[in-house]
């Protein structure tokens, strides 16, 4: 999913989802101050842009049907929100978050590219979904330097010529096809900049 299409997803999140619950009457739930709801609802627009209209309406129907609060007037958190639209329409079929693009094609996802640790970047930018700092960058270096090696072990007997097994094969396959795919995102995100 790329910018456009992920601004245009969250208009619809909005007109299709979160509009008719909050004419309905739904209200913020009691532990939430105004901004963490206004966020909680900014989370839900970006996290459910994927959704197609007819998904978004059977989600809405579910959350009118479950409200939150002693007078079931409450919009549900996005903790209880999130896996029902999960159940309705996984996400599997969407691509690189907007995070996850500009850390690909910033410097440092360009220096991970060049030096063999972007799939490691990767991983940790979609298991922890936010910017890593240099602390956690120099922990991404250290658990890549044995990936890094083996690859460039395997890479120096097939220069060489040498008997290379088949497992080694099979995993510089596998990692080869990671690093092509932060490849493709970094591209996918300098696409999108110069559109």
């Amino acid at each position: 999913m790329n910018s456009a299409e992920q601004k245009a997803g969250e208009k619809q999140v909005s007109e299709v989802l979160i509009v008719p619950l909050l004419l309905l009457g739904m209200t913020k739930h009691s532990t939430l101050t105004k901004a963490a709801f206004e966020a909680m609802l900014n989370e839900l627009r970006q996290k459910l842009a994927y959704m197609s209209k007819d998904n978004l309406i059977q989600l809405r129907e579910r959350i009118e049907a479950h409200p939150a609060g002693p007078e079931k007037d409450r919009f549900p958190k996005a903790i209880t929100i999130l896996p029902w639209a999960r159940a309705i329409q996984p996400p599997s079929d969407v691509g690189p978050s907007p995070l996850i693009r500009k850390v690909m094609s910033s410097p440092l996802g360009r220096e991970a590219l060049a030096k063999g640790w972007a799939p490691e970047l990767l991983a940790h930018v979609k298991a922890v979904r936010e910017w890593p700092g240099n602390w956690t960058v120099t922990k991404i270096k250290e658990s890549a330097d044995r990936a890094i090696g083996r690859l460039g072990d395997i890479e120096l007997r097939m220069s060489r010529s040498e008997d290379v097994g088949a497992d080694d094969l099979r995993w510089r396959d596998e990692r080869m096809a990671q690093i092509r795919r932060c490849q493709d995102i970094a591209e996918m995100a300098l696409s999108e900049v110069g559109a």
